[in-house]
């Protein structure tokens, strides 16, 4: 094989500046394509655009340059590319990540830059009429006008009809001068209690009125009977009410008041019909699908709240099937008006503003009393039990409204880089079999599932099932079964692949015939950069597993922390904030890579020979050469490693590297792990790399070695 020379991403990255810009990025609230619609886990594009740029020939002119993205999620690598001038491709299995690919990518072209001025337009109307077709569900939106609503859950005590309140949460302000809590008093009277918002300028001075004797466990407060933990559980099923506490008014600054009165803010009855004559002029149900019932993932499903319909109050579900039945009539109007294209494309941004109220308007929304803000709902991984949630008016100025929410999507959707062709390169299916030729690409870059951090399909439907409603009739292709498809989902998820075993192999031979894939369709010269992150060694040796089953050699590591926090040299905080982003080639072709060093140092590469391949890792200048590193010892009739001569070499290389580069230990440790890791399973068989136990073994060894340099370094439990 000819000479084949390294790609800039290999030779040196600024993951400093890398760091420090992807996490700027994070924190503002400047408009970007992800205000557009809502995904889980993407990168700063600043990050993506970098890694893109660096993964590239320079040598190649970029719109003659081909990169996949065979995960798309949230889009971030197309757009960052196609923002480069790059032909950017992309796969994608989920529905909704499918759709709002699609959007972003194909369906603004026709609009071009007056997209923007046309959503705005329209969606000012879209939201004026919500907001005077929802008036009656809000009693108190204009006498008084209440942004928000305070509720908290509470039970019935089965021996004497008393109220157990289960409020956990009672903040409502603790900015400084200001703190409020809302305080619920006994009344033997009546045996329920009374809420009352007091001023509590500290923790003591909230008296704790709770029925929780414990975490899991009951206490009447009127008759003193106990509920232990099965116990408690039914009684919350069967008897559980959400109950009104609070409200806050928006004058010239937000006044919490207590509620004394409830009929005076709801509108129950109105809601259930609202909700009946939308969905009969829709002609679908409200969304019924069930939720897993997955104890420490979707946590409400073992209090009863199992279906997607049951995450939202009454009130919360007419809005939401109101604005969806707003958009889905307004299409013929736009179509007059505009033409099918830019219709189709209306519809399709404004459904942005379904992401955000099932995001930030349901059962799943906590307050934030710090600064006096709503919590998204579906933030992941999975979903939260909340026995306190704050409900918006999303039609008034205060938190999360969605005239705000506009603004921003139509901001995004400007910041949308228009293409230079017409050429559709988002195709959804599997990348496990890519439905493109031979050496195709010049790199793929990617950000894929961080083994079992994210529950994607689980969240995801949470949103489709209502866009669904409002775009059936326009995007029948994307939007015809109930749910999206989990059957294809590359995530570990053991009550779904039947054990923890089960998922971490179901993942790893998933990874692995994805990169052989990508493999395939990469030109003999192209780089596959792969952003991941992960804290559990089942986490890690999954897809370093795949990289050696897929016949790739992993030639230079960079660290990024891109997460949330400020400073790249707060990686030290946690290695689950720090993102390792590892290149790769095919291992034929690594070996003929260039051996050229321009400049020594951490970022030149180590080879360590080996009988096989070379073994390449980020270190020294020099080739670093353990005796006996051809002839690995291994248990008579197993596949398992007695020893790796070298290994204690490649990780003092990686260390090494770190130290030279002043990065954190647990980054150190990290690097050293992944090389490490990599050369040790290179002797193991197929068979054997395809069980976790034998490659979760060797990998333990691995990280017990390094911990002997590295005192702190450990991954987490799962």
């Amino acid at each position: 094989m000819p000479e084949i020379r390294k790609r800039p991403i290999e030779r040196y990255l600024d993951v400093a500046s890398i760091s420090e810009e992807g996490t700027s990025e994070r924190y503002q609230r400047a408009s970007s394509p992800h205000t557009v619609f809502t995904w889980w886990a993407r990168r700063p594009f600043s990050t993506a655009r970098e890694l893109i740029s660096a993964s590239l020939d320079p040598a190649r002119p970029a719109a003659e340059s081909r990169v996949l993205d065979p995960f798309v999620g949230g889009a971030t690598f197309p757009l960052a590319g196609a923002r480069l001038g790059v032909r950017m491709y992309g796969m994608e299995n989920n529905e909704l990540a499918y759709f709002s690919a699609k959007a972003l990518l194909d369906l603004g072209r026709p609009a071009g830059r007056e997209l923007p001025r046309l959503l705005t337009l329209e969606g000012r109307g879209v939201l004026d009429q919500l907001k005077s077709e929802t008036g009656a569900l809000f009693p108190a939106r204009d006498a008084d006008n209440v942004i928000c609503y305070f509720w908290s859950r509470s039970a019935t005590c089965t021996g004497c009809g008393g109220e157990m309140p289960l409020q956990k949460r009672p903040w409502l302000s603790k900015k400084a001068g200001r703190q409020r809590a809302v305080v619920q008093r006994p009344n033997a009277r009546t045996r329920s209690f009374d809420a009352e918002v007091v001023d509590a300028p500290s923790a003591a001075a909230v008296t704790d009125t709770s029925a929780w004797s414990g975490r899991n466990a009951l206490r009447c407060f009127f008759c003193g009977q106990e509920y232990d933990r099965q116990e408690t559980v039914e009684l919350i099923r069967k008897t559980a009410a959400d109950k009104l506490t609070a409200v806050a008014e928006l004058d010239k600054r937000k006044q919490f008041v207590p509620v004394t009165a409830p009929h005076r803010y709801a509108g129950t009855a109105v809601a259930e019909r609202m909700i009946e004559e939308d969905c009969a002029a829709l002609g679908l149900p409200v969304p019924d699908a069930g939720i897993p019932a997955w104890s420490g993932i979707t946590n409400p499903t073992v209090y009863g709240h199992d279906t997607i319909a049951s995450l939202f109050t009454e009130r919360q579900l007419a809005v939401t099937v109101r604005l969806c039945r707003i958009i889905r009539e307004r299409q013929e109007v736009w179509e007059e008006k505009y033409g099918v294209p830019r219709a189709k494309a209306l519809a399709a941004f404004l459904s942005g503003l379904i992401d955000q109220l099932a995001d930030w308007n349901s059962r799943l929304c906590m307050w934030i009393s710090q600064n006096e803000q709503v919590g998204r709902g579906l933030s992941g991984p999975g979903m939260p039990m909340l026995w306190d949630f704050v409900e918006i008016d999303p039609l008034l100025s205060g938190p999360a409204n969605l005239y705000g929410k506009l603004e921003r999507i139509a901001a995004g959707v400007g910041q949308i880089p228009l293409a230079a062709d017409e050429e559709e390169r988002i195709t959804r299916g599997d990348s496990r079999s890519l439905p493109y030729p031979d050496a195709f690409f010049d790199a793929v870059v990617t950000d894929p599932p961080y083994y079992d951090n994210l529950y994607y399909s689980i969240l995801a439907d949470c949103i489709y099932a209502f866009k669904r409603m409002a775009l059936l009739g326009t995007f029948p292709e994307i939007f015809s079964a109930p749910g999206t498809d989990t059957a294809r989902e590359l995530t570990a998820a053991p009550r779904r692949q039947g054990g923890p075993g089960e998922a971490w192999a179901y993942f790893s031979t998933g990874m692995t015939q994805v990169l052989r894939e990508s493999r395939r369709v990469l030109k003999q010269d192209g780089v596959i950069t792969v952003c991941y992150a992960h804290s559990s060694l089942s986490g890690w040796s999954s897809l370093v597993a795949a990289y050696v089953r897929a016949g790739l050699k992993i030639t230079q590591l960079w660290p990024m922390t891109i997460e949330r926090t400020h400073r790249p040299r707060s990686m030290k905080s946690a290695a689950v904030n720090t993102s390792l982003v590892l290149v790769a080639r095919p291992r034929e072709a690594a070996s003929a890579s260039d051996p050229a060093r321009e400049t020594p140092g951490p970022d030149a590469l180590v080879e360590t020979p080996r009988t096989d391949a070379l073994i390449e890792v980020p270190g020294s200048d020099t080739l670093v050469r353990t005796p006996g590193t051809d002839a690995l010892a291994k248990t008579p009739g197993t596949d398992e490693l007695i020893d790796a001569p070298g290994t204690d070499d490649l990780i003092k290389a990686a260390l090494e590297r770190a130290a030279t580069a002043d990065w954190p230990d647990d980054v150190a440790a990290t690097l050293a792990f992944v090389s490490a890791a990599e050369a040790r399973l290179g002797h193991f068989t197929d068979e054997a790399l395809s069980r976790q136990e034998t490659v979760n073994a060797a990998c333990r060894e691995i990280a017990e070695r390094i911990r002997e340099s590295v005192p702190g370094f450990s991954f987490s439990a799962r």
